[in-house]
């Protein structure tokens, strides 16, 4: 006779660990102020599938937030990001080109940056815009680290919890079987 285990508790606590790296995902952006548009933070969800072998927890994101979680390092400088383990890392991204200086100009009208030049005179937001993209590609861009920061932290609390749920539900499915 076979059956088919059902693991509700583990479902529902993949659904909490999901909601929970997200919630603190966001809060990274928001406290590093990575969050202009919120784009990028809305763009932040999780899925729960199920396979052969049990169940895989994805986290899901923009394009972009890979550059923004490990970084990008610079012509003249490495950027590094803290991995899954809890390991510094230098981030395998680099600029080989300046960014454009358009996005820049988006980015500073959305900040409401105002630059000066050395006798404290207004500048043209053209200008400045090029002057922060020739010098985030001189420099990089840190890493945020934030979706692999709440990953490692919480990863030892994470195995040990679901070793509780996985128990939980064998027992209710002895109770069930034995009725």
């Amino acid at each position: 006779m076979a059956f088919k285990l059902k693991y509700d508790n583990i479902e529902n606590y993949l659904k909490s660990y999901g909601r929970y790296i997200v919630r603190q995902a966001r809060k990274i952006l928001q406290q590093r102020g990575k969050n202009t548009t919120g784009k990028l933070s809305k763009s932040l969800k999780y899925k729960i599938v199920e396979s052969k072998e049990g169940y895989d927890i994805q986290f899901l994101a923009s394009k972009y937030a890979t550059f923004v979680n490990k970084g990008v390092s610079g012509t003249q400088g490495r950027r590094t990001y803290i991995d899954i383990n809890g390991k510094r890392k230098v981030s395998p991204f680099k600029f080989k080109k300046q960014p454009p200086s358009n996005v820049i100009e988006g980015w500073i009208k959305n900040r409401g940056i105002q630059g000066r030049d050395k006798k404290g005179r207004f500048i043209t937001r053209k200008s400045l815009a090029y002057l922060i993209a020739r010098n985030i590609k001189l420099k990089g861009v840190p890493g945020v680290s934030f979706y692999t920061q709440p990953l490692s932290f919480s990863f030892n609390k994470f195995k040990k919890d679901m070793i509780t749920h996985f128990k939980t539900d064998v027992l209710n499915e002895i109770k069930t079987f034995n009725k």
